[in-house]
């Protein structure tokens, strides 16, 4: 099974400078006067930081349509909302992180792989499944 690291993530801004004028797929030609205001990337990336965790992926299983996942990514998750059948989830199987999609098949969950290399994952309980959040990126 794949499994993700838990990283540590930066609670401060992180600022960027929004340039506010279009760019041309010519040659670039900056200016200090059209710069536009500072964007914070938490702000947009991370709308609940207090619930939200960077982790790394560890394996191939999610490398396949449609999220593309390779093996050391970086995803950001999201605890505070409530995972729904089809986003791509991290869970806890016996104690160990992963990272699937949630898929429901009749009265059963699963956590599927978007490789089909890989074997699903069946949830059977939440002692053997605990959820821990889902990335955006699904």
């Amino acid at each position: 099974m794949d499994t993700i690291d838990i990283l540590q993530i930066a609670r401060e801004p992180v600022w960027l400078i929004e340039c506010e004028t279009p760019i041309p797929a010519g040659f670039p030609s900056p200016a200090e006067d059209e710069r536009g205001e500072r964007i914070d990337l938490n702000r947009i990336l991370l709308p609940h930081p207090t619930h939200t965790y960077l982790a790394r992926v560890n394996g191939t299983s999610m490398d396949g349509p449609p999220s593309h996942i390779p093996d050391g990514a970086l995803l950001a998750i999201d605890c505070a909302l409530k995972p729904q059948a089809g986003q791509v989830i991290v869970a806890a199987v016996d104690g160990e992180f992963t990272v699937k999609r949630l898929e429901k098949r009749g009265a059963t969950y699963w956590l599927v792989p978007d490789n089909p290399a890989h074997t699903p994952i069946e949830v059977r309980g939440k002692d053997h499944v605990k959820v821990w959040g889902w990335s955006p990126t699904s």
